[in-house]
């Protein structure tokens, strides 16, 4: 996979040439996206999914969480462009994928300095195609213990490779129609030298905090204690801490 990487005025645009070309930065442009996506208002938090040329891709805006994100909800204190928030997930994207671990594949990225010392940025994706995150499948219907065990190696194996996912929860794990699993969503995420035990642990936890949470919200969501114990003996099983 080839990146080319250009200026444009106060933006920065890194993208995969094999899939795109350097006109990809109208992609980022909120009236291109609303004209060509039907999304009127690009929410905080909210995936925008579109068709490019053929390709299927997803649009994800980084805003900032909390009290401050109130205030300033889409733009971070500049340091260097390396060190974006942007950049690193372009990248840790790229990484894994070298890795052969399934995770989306890194289109485009745009970062626009506002100046004289922040920044605003966002990430383009390939869509994982026929896929469902694990939130709305479990409110439809019940995974079986096989599919928690595949889960649950699954995750074992990105540690494994010392990758740390920030936000392991329901909604950034999906679920193809050919039973395979992706990971999304590596905002704040690193690939640790080595990854440690707690953080390795913190990961697992964050998931099933997040599956509490959403068997707590909606009537039927289907995750019972032993799909739990069937993700997490696979997990154990094939785990090779450092």
């Amino acid at each position: 996979m080839g990146h080319r990487e250009f200026r444009s005025g106060l933006a920065t645009v890194i993208y995969d040439d094999e899939m795109v070309g350097s006109d990809c930065e109208k992609l980022f442009h909120d009236d291109w996206l609303k004209e060509n996506t039907g999304c009127t208002s690009l929410q905080r938090g909210t995936a925008v999914m579109f068709e490019y040329r053929g390709l299927g891709l997803v649009f994800k805006r980084y805003h900032r969480g909390g009290l401050i994100g109130r205030i300033v909800a889409k733009t971070y204190r500049y340091r260097r462009l390396k060190n974006t928030r942007v950049w690193r997930e372009f990248h840790m994207l790229h990484a894994m994928r070298e890795l052969d671990l399934p995770v989306p594949r890194p289109i485009a990225a745009h970062c626009l300095g506002v100046p004289p010392l922040v920044y605003r940025c966002a990430v383009i994706t390939e869509r994982v195609p026929d896929s469902q995150n694990l939130t709305e499948i479990l409110c439809e219907s019940a995974l079986d213990n096989e599919q928690w065990e595949k889960l649950g190696a699954l995750i074992s194996h990105f540690h494994n490779l010392n990758v740390f996912h920030a936000d392991l929860n329901a909604s950034n794990i999906l679920l193809t129609g050919r039973g395979e699993f992706y990971l999304v969503d590596f905002d704040k995420g690193a690939i640790c030298t080595p990854l440690s035990r707690q953080n390795a642990e913190a990961n697992v936890s964050r998931l099933r905090r997040s599956l509490d949470k959403l068997q707590g919200i909606h009537p039927s969501f289907h995750f019972s204690e032993e799909n739990w114990q069937a993700l997490t003996s696979a997990y154990q099983r094939t785990i090779q801490y450092n």
